[in-house]
């Protein structure tokens, strides 16, 4: 298990090995038996394992180890396509034993997370289960496709999770439980109802890790992945109210199940230059997020993960048609070539809201500044980046050997980037 010597003592080896920065090593909240350290960014190990490209997974991960990264983060159904469980956390286990044995670094310096909730592609439908997409005859994907934070089916998945890792993980996060809310959404059943019985369900599935953590099945402590009520949009991709979690409710159903000692330590959300509202708020559209959930974790004392620093869902109306690639699902923040128009826009836009006098980052990537970006909002423990290859963990080394961005300078490039949005004609109506 990780602990609080073991992962000071990596990152300060990282620090005067030159990778990190000083300030991109954080402070965990202290919540399990001790208070660890992470480097700012994470190895994010989703389309990880399972495929002939394993030995590329496998080295990167090797290589993200040697070059300071001591956070990494899976979920029981991440693969590089296989559709099982398990092949993601199976690497991950071998690989960090690997790296054990070759004394490149010790258990106890490097911090596993796991996520569960999400069925096994065709396996049968588990207790408690919501389908994962529309109903059927309204296209999208197969009713089989379940989810689901039953006790049952949580004491059994993530046991099964440490079996495959081969140690128990440090942390487990729900992943995505709002998936409910969607389900309750197509019923059309009223959003108090809904959210009533999404807490309830939520107090009874922290009973049963704070009965594993008790255990030592998972070694320190326990979240929720999921988009909280300050992020734009929502699992399904529909803008954000209905199925949003709202993290202080979240707490107050750990409290339900585990007291004022209980051990839910972490939440994890999107965050991109894009969907910034975890940062700026989402005020005019959901009141009670005005401030962002960045604010709110640290007021509630919990560690706070961002992902998809690279990856934004398209804002409508700007990331199609002239402004984008036509159908796509996501708009990649790295440089290509040729450069799309809202990406070249993107990166001059940010250039101009961080550059300080005297300073230039003119040769920096796209993807050097949106993680950046991320990882220095404010209240982020880390920021999970794929790194499914070495090219990807060396962009990932760059940014992490520099000092992060100044708050002021974050709000503002989010802040530019809002109003570059705006000016683009997007359709922000019930995203912020």
């Amino acid at each position: 298990m990780a602990t609080a010597e073991g992962t000071s003592k990596f990152l300060q080896r990282a620090v005067s090995q030159g990778l990190l920065h000083p300030k991109n090593v954080r402070k965990m909240p202290v919540r399990g038996p001790s208070q660890m350290s992470v480097s700012a960014v994470g190895f994010g190990a989703y389309r990880v394992g399972g495929s002939d490209k394993e030995p590329l997974h496998a080295a990167a991960l090797r290589k993200a180890l040697k070059s300071g990264i001591n956070l990494v983060d899976t979920s029981s159904h991440y693969s590089d396509g296989v559709g099982l469980n398990g092949p993601s956390e199976r690497l991950i286990g071998r690989v960090v034993q690997e790296a054990v044995a070759a004394k490149e670094v010790a258990r106890e310096e490097v911090v596993i997370c796991t996520k569960v909730g999400h069925a096994e592609l065709k396996g049968p439908k588990p207790p408690g289960a919501v389908p994962i997409g529309p109903p059927a005859g309204q296209g999208g994907v197969a009713q089989d496709v379940w989810h689901s934070i039953h006790p049952e089916f949580l004491d059994e998945e993530i046991r099964k999770s440490a079996k495959r890792l081969g140690f128990s993980p440090d942390y487990v996060l729900l992943h995505n439980p709002e998936y409910f809310l969607s389900a309750q959404l197509q019923q059309r059943v009223p959003i108090a109802d809904a959210w009533q019985e999404m807490y309830q369900r939520l107090a009874d599935a922290f009973r049963t890790l704070e009965a594993l953590v008790k255990e030592g099945v998972i070694t320190n402590g326990y979240g929720v992945s999921g988009n909280f009520l300050s992020c734009m949009f929502s699992t399904t991709g529909r803008g954000n109210l209905y199925e949003a979690l709202a993290l202080d409710r979240v707490v107050e159903s750990a409290k339900v199940a585990g007291g004022e000692d209980h051990h839910f330590t972490l939440a994890q959300l999107p965050l991109n230059a894009f969907e910034s509202g975890a940062v700026l708020g989402r005020g005019s559209v959901v009141p009670e997020a005005s401030e962002g959930d960045c604010k709110l974790a640290e007021e509630l004392g919990l560690g706070l993960l961002a992902n998809r620093p690279l990856n934004a869902l398209p804002l409508p109306g700007v990331s199609s048609g002239d402004w984008g690639r036509q159908g796509a699902t996501h708009l990649q923040l790295r440089d290509k070539k040729p450069m799309g128009a809202v990406e070249s826009l993107l990166k001059r836009v940010i250039l101009e809201a961080v550059n300080e006098e005297g300073a230039t980052l003119d040769n920096t990537t796209l993807q050097q500044l949106a993680l950046r970006l991320s990882l220095s909002s404010p209240s982020v423990s880390s920021t999970l980046c794929g790194m499914r290859q070495d090219a990807y963990v060396e962009d990932v080394s760059k940014v992490l050997a520099q000092e992060p961005f100044s708050e002021e300078q974050v709000r503002r490039a989010y802040t530019t980037v809002r109003q570059a949005a705006e000016e683009l004609g997007c359709e922000k109506r019930g995203l912020w």
